[in-house]
């Protein structure tokens, strides 16, 4: 599951977006390199962040959300353990998952990046995020985020499909929790930050931004689907063979 790839740009969440007028694109001769691009894509999210909040969040929510579901409950009550057996057999396949999802969210973000944004606003977007305020922001939103509900709803719903109005209100909720961790002069560090012309930019940008992400959420992966189902039925195989072996001692 790739639930928790819907946070993973959250950073400029807490601007007033529909105020804004519509971003202009960046003039050709301002513009910045791919390389300047995915560079700050990928600084303003983390791979490590974003996949080590994916399994974090797969190990809280992926037993207690089979288990709200009566009909797969059944099957936990009459083999005890069958749910610990599907997650520890996916684990490994879905931090892998994320692995590849985050670099490809890079890669369409920072053509957004590219098209939208000066060499000045990347100069001045990163000098934030490489600051003790901005490694906070950026480590606490991810500390803060919670697939609960969206776990839920995909077991629940066999076609689920994130919205991008899910990813704004997760969005939302993450940049409010990080908010209260900030002490009075990270408050104004952050306020001076939100003040910049680079900063209006990014709270611009970012339906787009949830567009991609809803997209790549809701983008079919056959071969992590393939693996995922061989590794879970395997498991499930061995755990009712072992459990009927041993009669569940």
């Amino acid at each position: 599951m790739r639930v928790l790839v819907a946070l993973a740009f959250a950073l400029a969440a807490a601007a007033p977006v529909a105020a804004m007028a519509p971003t202009s694109e960046a003039s050709q001769a301002a513009r910045p390199s791919q390389e300047e691009s995915i560079g700050l894509a990928r600084l303003m999210s983390p791979r490590d962040v974003l996949v080590d909040m994916e399994v974090r969040e797969f190990d809280k929510h992926f037993v207690s959300s089979l288990s709200a579901d009566p009909e797969l409950k059944s099957m936990e009550d009459e083999y005890p353990g069958l749910f610990e057996a599907m997650h520890k057999a996916s684990r490994g396949l879905v931090s892998q998952a994320m692995v590849r999802t985050v670099d490809q969210i890079h890669r369409s973000v920072a053509k957004l990046i590219e098209a939208s944004f000066t060499r000045a606003d990347i100069a001045e977007l990163s000098d934030f995020y490489r600051s003790p305020v901005g490694q906070k922001t950026i480590r606490q939103m991810a500390a803060s985020a919670d697939a609960g509900n969206l776990y839920n709803q995909a077991v629940e719903q066999r076609e689920f499909q994130l919205t991008e109005e899910q990813v704004a209100a997760q969005i939302r909720e993450n940049a409010r929790k990080t908010a209260q961790t900030f002490t009075p002069e990270e408050q104004t560090e952050m306020m001076l930050f939100m003040a910049k012309p680079s900063f209006s930019k990014l709270a611009k940008a970012q339906p787009r931004i949830q567009k991609i992400l809803a997209d790549e959420f809701n983008a079919p992966d056959p071969e992590f689907d393939r693996q995922v189902e061989e590794a879970m039925g395997a498991a499930i195989e061995q755990h009712i063979a072992s459990f009927e072996k041993t009669g569940g001692k």
